[in-house]
């Protein structure tokens, strides 16, 4: 059964999509320290179960849902406006953004029993709050009904050199190609899934950052959150 829908109330929700390395993160993030919003990566809810899976050797589709639904994930506030992310007492924000943990994120978010699981916990987030969601579903499926849908996007080659310079940054050793080649695979699995494919929702403002700076990609959607509070 399907969770039932919450009611948003007059709260005001922004949801915002795409794929990875398109700065979604980084430009959210921004936008609730900015207008002081509750701030929801829903990614990290399947990067947490990816992170299970991999950790216990889950790979069972009912066993991987049953593990969703009972993980102790919270994201807790921490300095200047940022976010971390916790299973119990582990904070698992830098383990979460692995390569593998990622792969695996995206295979267990295919399977209809883990979203289940996970939908509750998104549209419960920040009761009462306003709130900003970025993930893959969030306009389409979780909040259908938000304020302001962006799907913010760029160019395959754009999103892989910026996630090549993080993972450089981390020590990580990088083949560009070979990055390509695993973030192309999961956009088409993404955007393939039979149950709530990433795509941008109905009436998502588009937003390239292809060729924009994260300043640039901070100050578009800023403006876009502001015409809700004018």
């Amino acid at each position: 059964m399907d969770e039932p829908m919450t009611a948003k109330g007059n709260r005001r929700v922004v949801a915002v999509d795409g794929p990875a390395g398109a700065g979604k993160g980084a430009v959210c993030r921004a936008a609730a320290a900015r207008f002081g919003l509750a701030y929801l990566e829903t990614g990290a809810l399947y990067r947490a179960v990816g992170l299970l899976s991999l950790r216990a050797g889950i790979g069972d589709p009912d066993a991987l849902a049953a593990a969703a639904g009972e993980m102790p994930f919270a994201f807790r506030p921490v300095q200047d406006g940022e976010y971390a992310a916790f299973l119990g007492d582990e904070e698992v924000t830098l383990a979460l953004r692995a390569e593998e943990v990622g792969q695996a994120a995206s295979r267990v978010a295919a399977l209809p029993g883990v979203r289940r699981a996970l939908l509750g916990f998104q549209r419960r987030y920040g009761a009462g709050r306003d709130a900003i969601l970025d993930g893959r579903d969030v306009g389409s499926v979780v909040w259908p009904d938000a304020d302001l849908k962006i799907f913010l996007t760029a160019s395959l080659e754009a999103r892989a050199k910026r996630r090549a310079l993080e993972l450089q940054a981390r020590g990580e050793t990088v083949i560009l190609h070979d990055l390509i080649a695993r973030m192309q695979e999961r956009d088409q699995r993404d955007a393939e899934r039979d149950h709530a494919p990433m795509c941008a929702a109905p009436g998502a403002i588009l937003v390239d950052t292809s060729s924009l700076t994260l300043a640039q990609s901070r100050e578009r959607v800023n403006n876009l959150i502001a015409t809700l509070f004018a």
